[in-house]
């Protein structure tokens, strides 16, 4: 699998790709929104990333291959 650098605010090609290069408590987004969400976990054999969405403080699950931001901060 080729893996895109990740530099700022740059694309990542999905949610999974960001999990595999980066640590628990990462902070991300989606594309087409401002929620922010922090990553947890990837749990790869259901195509899921377990995240906590930073404006409600839940838990939720994002399928693996949505395109998201890497963010620097929150």
């Amino acid at each position: 699998m080729k893996r895109t650098e990740i530099i700022n605010n740059r694309i990542v090609n999905s949610v999974e790709q960001l999990a595999r290069f980066l640590k628990q408590g990462d902070i991300f987004r989606k594309p087409r929104g401002n929620t922010k969400y922090k990553f947890e976990q990837l749990v790869a054999d259901q195509n899921l990333v377990i995240c906590e969405n930073l404006d409600t403080h839940l838990s939720e699950q994002i399928y693996c291959n949505s395109p998201v931001f890497r963010l620097m901060g929150i």
